[in-house]
């Protein structure tokens, strides 16, 4: 209690660095088989035009534990001793921030502001034309990081308007028992952004940024109270992982071809798989003459585990073939539920939908980003498309460059997958009823003029 009352705005303490001190005396003390279609809309279903949306989104194609004593020892080989607590954690700012010029940090911590990374208008691509290189590192190390991350930066600028840790809300996440390395995360997200296909127009790291943001909005605009801390941390992380190393073509296109991702895999949530099992690879296995990216390193396995069962769940939660089960799951289980009434693993599985929701909301994103993200999508699948006709494979929909509308690509999308999922989702979280909806139905409304305009010609 004496520690906290230091800790307070009106505390005596002026000095930044003593606010960090104590915070780190705080820590200190405190720490010593399914039927995919019953699902299914029946107005959708009708329609052989939407076999895409049945077989992409419900898994339908319509015709017209415990770990080993091994891997426990290798867990603890590449750990430090996750028996003693450590004082971990750091303010220090971003070498790839540091080295940006002033101007371009000024905009830049402006952008990654608590008040700006929380809302949904929130443009990714302004961050990206800063540094596109570094977009999902320095999108996941704001959010992650806070509100650290944002301390750090106006400490670089000399923002003495920002330098009292305890008037910047954020997530906090050096608090939880897992002793964070955040050096070390920052040096695995800095891999992970690596590893995603910078060629892809799509499925790159600028859209991992971008779901690492969004998903933070949705968490805001629920009241991130409502959710354990490291359930929160867990879906962060997922999120900045949940799509490396995509290969630019679906899975449908890697069971149809018998890649070696299918193989491996066996034709179930393939990519799904590929990228929670990399983000762990990467984590816990030793890279002979590279540093260890274990930020976890001074947990017990046992927790380790938990934390790992989480990110690879929450991963394989974004394969939308699972798609309207997982809209009729969460719908009778929580939906025009309050919070209180809501079981806190039914929580943690509204966490997921959310990653799942953020993953999908290009629909939902205002102008000009709904526009990029379409752009984006269609000459990722056109690129799929060559190459199945290359392959001599059947072309994929909305994957023929000469046969897809755009408008017809993104009303049918909405209509049947985006929309009815975020009005689910309004039932839970009023807010995204109030500050989503009508984005969709305006972005719906511009499609669909958009279809009249190309009818007329």
């Amino acid at each position: 209690a004496f520690v906290d009352s230091l800790l307070k705005p009106e505390s005596p303490l002026a000095d930044p660095s003593e606010v960090e001190n104590l915070l780190l005396v705080k820590r200190c003390l405190i720490r010593g088989t399914d039927d995919n279609t019953m699902h299914i809309p029946d107005n959708l279903a009708q329609h052989p035009r939407n076999t895409y949306i049945m077989r992409e989104f419900a898994g339908v194609n319509v015709a017209h534990g415990q770990g080993s004593a091994a891997s426990v020892r290798n867990f603890r080989r590449i750990s430090r001793d996750y028996s003693v607590h450590q004082a971990v954690g750091t303010l220090s700012c971003l070498p790839e921030f540091v080295n940006l010029d002033v101007s371009k940090q000024t905009i830049l911590f402006e952008l990654l502001s608590l008040s700006n990374l929380r809302k949904w208008d929130f443009n990714v691509f302004d961050v990206s034309a800063i540094d596109e290189k570094n977009t999902l590192l320095f999108v996941s190390w704001a959010v992650i990081g806070s509100p650290h991350s944002q301390f750090a930066m106006a400490k670089e600028l000399r923002r003495t308007d920002y330098l009292n840790l305890n008037r910047i809300k954020g997530y906090n996440f050096l608090d939880l028992d897992l002793n964070i390395e955040f050096d070390t995360l920052c040096d695995y997200l800095r891999v992970i952004q690596n590893d995603y296909n910078a060629d892809n127009p799509y499925h790159n790291a600028i859209h991992a940024a971008d779901v690492v943001q969004t998903l933070h909005s949705l968490i805001q605009l629920a009241d991130e109270s409502i959710f354990e801390k490291e359930e929160l941390f867990s879906i962060l992380v997922a999120s900045a992982v949940h799509d490396v190393k995509h290969p630019g073509m679906n899975n449908s296109f890697q069971v149809n071809s018998f890649s070696n991702l299918a193989l491996n895999y066996n034709d179930e949530a393939v990519l799904e798989n590929e990228h929670s099992s990399h983000a762990f690879k990467l984590m816990i296995q030793v890279r002979p003459g590279k540093d260890n990216l274990n930020f976890l390193c001074h947990v017990k396995p046992s927790k380790f585990a938990e934390i790992r069962k989480r990110i690879v769940s929450s991963v394989l939660h974004t394969d939308m073939s699972k798609h309207f089960a997982t809209v009729a799951k969460i719908k009778s289980q929580a939906a025009g539920k309050s919070w209180d009434e809501i079981d806190p693993e039914v929580r943690w599985e509204v966490l997921m939908y959310m990653l799942h929701l953020a993953d999908i909301s290009n629909p939902a994103k205002g102008n000009p980003m709904f526009k990029l993200w379409t752009d984006r999508c269609l000459k990722e699948f056109f690129a799929q498309g060559d190459e199945e006709c290359v392959l001599g494979l059947p072309v994929s929909p909305n994957c023929d460059r000469n046969e897809t509308k755009k408008p017809d690509s993104q009303i049918g999308f909405i209509n049947f997958v985006v929309k009815p999922a975020y009005v689910v989702l309004a039932d839970i979280i009023p807010a995204v009823g109030e500050n989503i909806l009508p984005v969709i139905q305006n972005n719906l409304m511009y499609w669909e003029d958009q279809k009249g305009k190309e009818e007329t010609l």
